[in-house]
């Protein structure tokens, strides 16, 4: 056990335990030269007895140092205790994985759930273009903190069970027991860990994404067996309206039984989420496209050479604090409050032993199991083959000649069979984005046309009220010139009665008689 204020090679000082497990332990410490704060993990010493698992810590620190984007937690060095453990030393975090954020809030709004897979795209992306499979993507491996400027991060943790495609002379599937959690497992990974590639991981977003919205996840079960077998034979369930159809049928795709009927690529699936997040959305895809096209290497090749021995670590509960989360704090980019720090305690922290840890549900915890009976799945890049009981005799040159002419044979075969389908999920592709673009243009059509009739409908009705406006003026002016002539005419009957009165009457006498 590592002692707070312990320093390790000279430069890390210890200051706190993070998490710890039946193999390893995360402290939080400080770069003495530098004086930035950092996280270390460190194997237990009585495992320095199995080689097996040194080399794949260090293999793996290796391979986990390699993505280097913003939405990872980055590894920055690796080392040797003066005990002898190895350390691995990677970014302390600041903030909350989704789980306790979704504990605590409930479901999200769907622009802020497609946000949230969009950036985690980002970093599974670069994985998938150096040949890594993350097999684990869940809630708890989605970390939410923020950048310098407060907007917001998804960090994806938990690499370090990833095996670089350069290591192709040591296979790390030597096992049939798989490793994940089987609530977010696709069917092959819930078969086989070995012949997994990178649509399995985008499975588990699909998964991801329907929990995010809805707060429970699609396929639920008492027992793992239960729960297998409802991933491998039944529908995806309703989203109940928690989405439009349109997102539902995003995560519908990812949600395919079939590996070749999902999106092939995590470049794909940031596209088809970009319109549920705005114009920042398609932003964000297009920056997912460029990350995956850094490498020349197709997703569905992409297969998993993760080791079947348990290496990661898991942190006790309490570690993060859901301090300053409210129920309208679902706002991206705001951060939703600090918590303490454990980025690590989340990323890396090993199976086995927990310690102060609530016990999971089987459904949820992350678990070794036997693998389950199932028809063969593609072969890893590196097969793992058992060592014969005795020495093969020696085979004949013909023959040996024949037997590589056939598996070359084969390997073309299968080639050619690969880039056939790839090419007919291209072209499927192709259309639904053809009838995506004619649809579109429908409607727009349809609008403008709506729109024209609704500007000529308001026009003709100005006109209507412009004229009766005009008719009541003149109603009005004629009313009030009649009423000024009915006042000016009996102005002039008074006047002339007036007149008259005063004007004596003539007699007789006053005219004379005219006849005479």
């Amino acid at each position: 056990m590592y002692a707070t204020g312990t320093v390790v090679a000279g430069k890390y000082r210890l200051e706190r335990v993070i998490g710890k497990g039946g193999m390893g332990v995360v402290m939080a410490a400080t770069h003495l030269q530098l004086g930035t704060p950092v996280a270390l993990k460190l194997l237990h010493a009585d495992m320095l007895q199995n080689q097996g698992v040194v080399d794949r810590f260090m293999r793996e620190a290796r391979a986990s140092a390699q993505l280097r984007g913003e939405n990872v937690c980055r590894v920055s060095d690796v080392g040797t205790a003066e005990d002898g453990c190895p350390f691995i030393v990677m970014e302390l975090l600041n903030g909350h994985d989704l789980t306790t954020i979704l504990r605590t809030n409930g479901a999200m709004p769907l622009h802020v759930a497609a946000e949230i897979v969009i950036q985690a795209c980002f970093a599974i992306g670069e994985a998938h273009a150096l040949g890594i499979v993350h097999r684990d993507l869940k809630p708890g491996n989605l970390f939410w903190t923020q950048r310098p400027d407060g907007t917001t991060c998804i960090k994806v943790l938990d690499f370090g069970v990833a095996k670089a495609p350069e290591d192709v002379n040591f296979s790390l599937t030597q096992t049939a027991s798989v490793i994940g959690s089987p609530g977010y497992m696709s069917p092959e990974q819930l078969k086989s860990s070995k012949g997994v590639d990178g649509r399995s991981d985008i499975w588990s977003l699909g998964i991801v994404m329907y929990e995010l919205v809805t707060g429970k996840k699609p396929f639920q079960g008492e027992s793992i067996t239960e729960l297998a077998l409802k991933v491998a034979m039944d529908p995806t369930p309703s989203m109940d309206g928690a989405a439009p159809a349109g997102f539902e049928a995003v995560v519908r795709r990812c949600l395919e039984k079939e590996p070749g009927r999902r999106y092939q690529d995590v470049a794909d699936l940031a596209a088809a989420l970009a319109p549920f997040v705005g114009p920042r959305g398609f932003e964000l895809a297009q920056g997912v496209a460029r990350v995956r096209r850094g490498a020349n290497t197709p997703i569905a090749p992409v297969v998993s050479h993760v080791t079947t021995t348990p290496t990661t670590l898991r942190g006790a509960n309490g570690v993060i604090s859901p301090t300053g989360i409210t129920t309208r704090s679902w706002k991206l980019p705001a951060l939703i409050g600090f918590g303490a720090a454990c980025g690590v305690a989340l990323a890396l922290l090993m199976l086995g032993g927990k310690k102060h840890a609530a016990a999971p549900t089987p459904a949820e915890e992350t678990t070794r199991m036997q693998a389950m009976p199932a028809a063969p799945t593609p072969a890893p890049t590196v097969e793992a083959r058992p060592a014969p009981t005795m020495p093969a005799p020696a085979e004949p040159a013909e023959a040996a000649e024949a037997a590589a002419d056939a598996r070359a044979k084969a390997d073309a075969e299968a080639k050619a069979a690969a880039d056939a389908k790839a090419k007919a999920d291209a072209e499927a592709n192709a259309k639904l984005a053809a009838k995506a673009k004619a649809d579109a243009e429908v409607n727009a059509k349809a609008e403008a046309k709506a729109q024209a009739a609704a500007d000529a409908k308001a026009k003709a009705q100005a006109a209507a009220d412009a004229k009766a406006k005009a008719e009541l003026a003149r109603a009005e002016a004629a009313r009030q010139k009649a009423e000024a002539a009915k006042v000016a005419k009996k102005t002039s009957t008074k006047s002339m009665s007036k007149k008259t009165a005063k004007t004596p009457a003539k007699t007789t006498e006053d005219l004379g008689d005219s006849r005479f």
